[in-house]
């Protein structure tokens, strides 16, 4: 499977951890855009970034990732996007994500963003809740 044309969003506040996935992503042959915090991917979106997957962080400032969710999901276009959530937060999962990966599970993540860059159904059908990977 060859990696999509629109980048991967990653949206991580750790400054160790976004620079080592996103490298780990180039290495596996996506593009990336990095973003430190919700509000800075979500003005991405608003200028007509483009993603082919978003990889978010749940626990983040300014704008975090259960509510930079809540605002994709109004947003008609951006709705569309998949999301693979990656955190450590032990809290209850998102609903309606391509997948959940605890962040000790980088392997799953890359299968997850493989799947739901390449596969129709799930950018046009969110996951239910139940649907997740726990690493």
């Amino acid at each position: 499977m060859s990696p999509p044309s629109d980048p991967v969003l990653l949206i991580e506040d750790n400054d160790r951890m976004r620079p080592a996935l996103a490298r780990l992503l180039r290495y596996q042959g996506y593009q990336v855009v990095e973003m430190h915090d919700g509000q800075d991917a979500w003005d991405y979106l608003q200028r007509g970034g483009r993603a082919s997957v978003i990889v978010l962080d749940l626990v983040m400032p300014r704008l975090d990732g259960r509510r930079f969710r809540a605002k994709q999901l109004q947003d008609a276009e951006c709705a569309q996007i998949p999301v693979v959530v990656f955190t450590a937060d032990q809290g209850d999962p998102l609903p309606d994500v391509a997948g959940y990966v605890r962040k000790t599970d980088a392997g799953s993540l890359l299968d997850l963003i493989a799947l739901a860059a390449h596969v129709p159904a799930l950018k046009a059908t969110p996951w239910p809740a139940s649907r997740h990977v726990r690493g």
